[in-house]
């Protein structure tokens, strides 16, 4: 939801309450939400987020608060991005890469920028984030500089993920996402959903799914893609 600047003196003193907790609500999950056009950082698909504790934080250029809490998002995304969390910094006041360049820059910030996020729940002032635990849902909606965020965080990670069906093939793209290079020398960036001897299926940024030869590829590309579907089988 975008948030003009002239609603954030309100705004503020709604989000400096204490968050709600989920379960005193109705269930919310990750799917009820969507999020905007990606400025900064890699496209994240659904198969990305499967299994991840994912923040999905409504922040502004505008609001002090929100520009206050960027390096402490930014060093709690890399102290655990290897045990799944993703972290989501929807900028919802309209501004400009130009204008969010320089923050997060400072900042150091390595986790996704995007164009605004929309969900079921009103945000009403800014800084707001939503956590997400591994299952896909909602279990903390309120301030992230306020008390419970990073606990329940830190809670979300530890839980380990769902179990997968017996016998069912793990979810995701056999090949994450990555540049192959073609016989002619040129880049093609996708994940790689399936392949025979014959065809690989890349899934192209956005989601749309292409066939393509595998005789059009380089032979390193075309080996690591045989591998990878011979280990699936």
């Amino acid at each position: 939801m975008r948030i003009p600047a002239a609603s954030l003196i309100s705004g503020m003193l709604t989000s400096l309450l204490l968050a709600v907790p989920a379960f005193a609500q109705k269930q919310h999950k990750l799917s009820d939400w969507k999020i905007g056009r990606v400025l900064f950082g890699e496209k994240l698909s659904e198969a990305d987020m499967k299994d991840k504790v994912v923040v999905v934080e409504n922040w502004g250029v505008y609001c002090p608060p929100c520009v206050a809490a960027l390096p402490h998002l930014a060093a709690l995304e890399k102290k655990h991005r290897e045990q799944g969390l993703i972290i989501i910094g929807a900028e919802s006041q309209d501004s400009s890469k130009g204008e969010i360049k320089p923050l997060i820059e400072k900042a150091g910030v390595e986790y996704i920028i995007t164009d605004g996020a929309e969900g079921p729940i009103e945000v009403n002032g800014i800084p707001h984030a939503f956590v997400f635990d591994r299952s896909g849902m909602l279990v903390f909606n309120g301030n992230p500089n306020g008390r419970g965020f990073e606990e329940a965080v830190t809670k979300a990670l530890g839980q380990a993920a769902p179990a997968p069906a017996e016998g069912a093939k793990p979810a995701g793209p056999l090949i994450a996402t990555r540049a192959w290079t073609n016989a002619d020398g040129k880049e093609i960036r996708a994940a790689v959903k399936s392949a025979d001897a014959t065809n690989v299926t890349f899934i192209m940024d956005g989601g749309k799914e292409v066939k393509y030869p595998l005789a059009k590829l380089s032979e390193d590309s075309r080996k690591t893609i045989a591998k990878a579907a011979e280990t699936e089988n």
